[in-house]
């Protein structure tokens, strides 16, 4: 497995990642005669882009994707308090930088989408379109807050010591969280992700892990803000948006409203609506 370190103003790290071109499934270096697709995975789920690396289409350019900090392979210092988006996006630049990646497309689905959004305001020369599936650029709405400290207090109730853990309140965590990102409709691949996704939850968020859990996970999520307009005007490339239909974590309403911050920044931005896709739509809906 491909890595490489890195130092930021949050930390050492030693970054998990993977770059397939037309020619190799796992190469060392991008091809420089095609496009870098660069890929932002979701929360706890760095897997869930398997279907569009297996697509014939896209594997006509350079895939690039890599782990987040507490989450896959990834590893290094823990999380420092306070970490949100500003210190994921040094981290991610400074990903791009180790491996001297031109202006990238950017494809990123919930978790990532705020950090590949704040890539596109600050470094705009950077950045050539954005992709983003299921999308959380805005403040978390009321009842998905609630939602994620349900599942934060589930998960840190199964480790109450060092040597001691429950579970079947990992499972109910783990597992409602998953049903949540795929509304309740575990299909033979969805089981599959989720499986990978915990036993590498397990590693990094077990006791010793749990307060890069927290950082990383509830945080992360909940000290979120919305982008001003101005912000939103520094954006120079076309933004494409696309939302499932049976998501039951955040309503259309939610990327209708980013849809019309952006249009109102000036920002060449669409929607795509999925009827009956899940939140975790690029998983069984990747022809759409």
């Amino acid at each position: 497995m491909p890595f490489v370190r890195v130092k930021t103003s949050s930390g050492n790290i030693k970054f998990h990642y993977n770059i397939s071109t037309p020619d190799l499934d796992v190469a060392d270096k991008i091809d420089p005669a095609v496009p870098v697709l660069l890929w932002f995975h979701s929360l706890a789920f760095p897997h869930v882009f398997h279907s569009q690396f297996a697509d014939p289409l896209l594997r006509k350019f350079n895939l690039v994707a890599f782990d987040f900090r507490s989450h896959g392979d990834t590893e290094g210092d823990d999380l420092p308090e306070g970490y949100g988006i500003r210190e994921a996006e040094e981290d991610a630049l400074a990903f791009m930088d180790a491996l001297r990646l031109p202006p990238c497309h950017f494809i990123a689905m919930d978790y990532g989408s705020p950090v590949a959004l704040q890539i596109a305001i600050s470094h705009p020369e950077r950045v050539l379109s954005l992709f983003f599936i299921s999308q959380t650029c805005l403040e978390e709405p009321p009842e998905v807050r609630e939602g994620h400290q349900q599942v934060y207090d589930c998960w840190n109730a199964a480790f109450p010591g060092p040597h001691e853990y429950d579970n079947e309140r990992m499972m109910e965590g783990g597992y409602g969280f998953a049903q949540f990102m795929f509304s309740n409709n575990m299909t033979k691949m969805a089981d599959a992700l989720f499986k990978i996704s915990f036993g590498l939850s397990q590693k990094h968020w077990g006791y010793n892990g749990l307060k890069n859990y927290r950082i990383a996970t509830l945080e992360f999520l909940l000290n979120r803000k919305s982008q001003p307009e101005s912000a939103l005007a520094r954006i120079r490339c076309p933004v494409k948006l696309v939302y499932g239909t049976e998501d039951v974590a955040y309503p259309q309403e939610y990327n209708e409203e980013f849809q019309r911050q952006l249009e109102n920044a000036g920002v060449d931005v669409s929607l795509l609506v999925v009827p009956g896709a899940p939140h975790f739509v690029s998983v069984e809906y990747a022809d759409q």
